[in-house]
C-alpha cells in the first residue's frame, strides 16, 4: 500500500476539521431558564385569552397542538373534546356569539424539559362579541402545554367552575 501523496493528506485532514467543526457547531440549543419558561408559558396563556376574547375560533385552535389525542376539557357534563376537529366544532358554537376572557388572579407555572403546565384560578368573564359584558363566574383552569419549536402548543386545557359559589 503506497502512502498518500502530501496534498491528498492535507485535503484530508481539511475535511476531517470541518467536519468535526460542524459537529461542535451542531450542539443543541442551551435550556432556557425558569424564569424564560415561566414568560413563555404567560405568554401561551395571554394569546390564549386573547383569542377566546375576540371569539376567534381559528386563533384558539391555532395554540394546541397538532396531535390527534389533543384535549379540551369544559366544566359541564360532556365537555370532552379530543383532536381539533371535535375542538373545533364546539368552540364554534360557543363563540359564536360569546367571547371569553379570564382574570387570572392566581397563576402557578411549572416544567419538566420540553413539557409545561399552568394551574389558573381567578374569573371567566363572557361579553358579546363587540365586548359588552353578558356575565362571570368563578373559574379555574390547567393547561399541558409542550414545547414546539421556539414555542409551546397545548395538549390540554381542562376548565372548572369551582362549587360553593
Amino acid at each position: 500500500m503506497r502512502p498518500s501523496p502530501p496534498s491528498q493528506q492535507a485535503a484530508l485532514a481539511a475535511c476531517c476539521l470541518a467536519a468535526l467543526a460542524g459537529c461542535a457547531s451542531a450542539r443543541p440549543p442551551p435550556t432556557p431558564s425558569a424564569d424564560a419558561v415561566q414568560a413563555e408559558i404567560r405568554g401561551a396563556l395571554q394569546r390564549f385569552d386573547e383569542a377566546t376574547g375576540r371569539g376567534d375560533v381559528a386563533g384558539a385552535l391555532a395554540q394546541f397542538d397538532e396531535q390527534a389525542d389533543v384535549l379540551l376539557v369544559g366544566s359541564d357534563k360532556g365537555e370532552i373534546f379530543k383532536g381539533r376537529a371535535a375542538m373545533e366544532k364546539w368552540l364554534g358554537a360557543l363563540m359564536k356569539k360569546s367571547g371569553f376572557r379570564w382574570q387570572m388572579d392566581r397563576v402557578e407555572i411549572g416544567s419538566n424539559g420540553d413539557t409545561a403546565w399552568a394551574f389558573v384560578e381567578g374569573t371567566m368573564k363572557v361579553t358579546d362579541l363587540a365586548g359588552a359584558p353578558r356575565g362571570s363566574t368563578p373559574y379555574r383552569f390547567t393547561a399541558v402545554l409542550v414545547r414546539r419549536g421556539p414555542g409551546w402548543a397545548w395538549r390540554l386545557f381542562h376548565g372548572s367552575v369551582p362549587g360553593g359559589h
